[in-house]
């Protein structure tokens, strides 16, 4: 019942968090390929932005507010895409232009912020941007997020919706790990446990946020990229679920 009232049709995708300062693993064996033109996760979320004639920036963050979040600004709120957002409250936010989306994008990453994309039932229902076919979803999230912190307790069929990136994992060096457990303790859906002393990813439940890699004092955790086109495959994946082109 849950999931059909609140989760029918979801597909939402959690980009990882780009780490300034640290070269992602990408593949060897790419003809000619650079670390300079290497594309970035954040890159998937600006597609959409960019072939959108729509745009809403939300006044705040609700989930941030309502848990008086202290480590992230409040007020760098969702960003929805897609014609359903000419049918949400003004009060809750406002109609922007195209740079002025990324423009947000660019704030909620320098703040350390996590991006979700994709289609959002909840998100519909409370804006009353309906239908939700007609409204894409990107959130800029920190732990505080309604649905990370409701992913461990939601059953396998609803959480298996919020999904990895296409070709993005993580992976542990032992020989780096001290078993700190700083990890295990970041990870909002316990996909980290420490087996004799070091850190382990379990892959099947782990979504690629990159909290981990971030937040690791000694470095051993590395993200990986191992598909070139992932960001083809993601648009792939997304472009069904919302049509943002339609005026």
């Amino acid at each position: 019942m849950m999931d059909h009232t609140f989760f029918g049709g979801d597909d939402i995708y959690v980009l990882p968090k780009e780490m300034p300062g640290r070269i992602l693993d990408i593949p060897l064996d790419l003809p000619d390929q650079s670390r300079e033109d290497t594309v970035l996760p954040s890159e998937v979320v600006r597609h959409f932005v960019e072939r959108s004639h729509n745009h809403f920036i939300m006044n705040y963050c609700i989930c941030r507010t309502s848990a008086h979040c202290q480590d992230y600004p409040r007020e760098l709120g969702c960003l929805f895409l897609g014609r359903a957002v000419l049918k949400i409250d003004l009060r809750l936010g406002r109609l922007v232009t195209k740079e002025e989306a990324l423009a947000h994008l660019g704030r909620c990453e320098e703040a350390g912020l996590v991006h979700l994309i994709g289609r959002n039932k909840i998100d519909s229902m409370w804006t009353s941007a309906k239908p939700k076919e007609g409204l894409m979803t990107i959130c800029n999230c920190c732990l505080c997020c309604c649905l990370w912190k409701m992913l461990p307790q939601l059953d396998p069929g609803i959480s298996v919706k919020m999904k990895r990136l296409p070709g993005v994992h993580l992976s542990v060096d032992s020989l780096k790990c001290t078993g700190c457990g700083k990890c295990a303790e970041g990870c909002y859906v316990k996909a980290i446990t420490l087996v004799d002393g070091k850190a382990e990813i379990d892959q099947e439940m782990c979504k690629g946020c990159a909290r981990c890699a971030h937040g690791c004092p000694e470095k051993a955790i590395t993200l990986h990229m191992e598909d070139a086109n992932f960001l083809m495959h993601a648009v792939e994946e997304l472009t069904p679920l919302v049509d943002v082109t339609k005026e």
